[in-house]
């Protein structure tokens, strides 16, 4: 149970990082998707932490 809830609070970490960047990319670029946007920020920051971890 304690792997899933580091999982977790990785994912959340991950999530509310990918919040921040998705507004700072967005202001600069305000034509980007802002759900897309955070998605692939968020989806890069997991994998990159997942490998880390290995």
């Amino acid at each position: 149970m304690k792997r899933a809830t580091d999982q977790q609070t990785l994912i959340s970490a991950v999530f509310e990082a990918a919040q921040r960047a998705t507004q700072e990319l967005t202001h600069l670029a305000p034509d980007l998707d802002r759900d897309r946007t955070e998605y692939a920020v968020a989806s890069t920051l997991v994998e990159e932490a997942w490998v880390a971890q290995s």
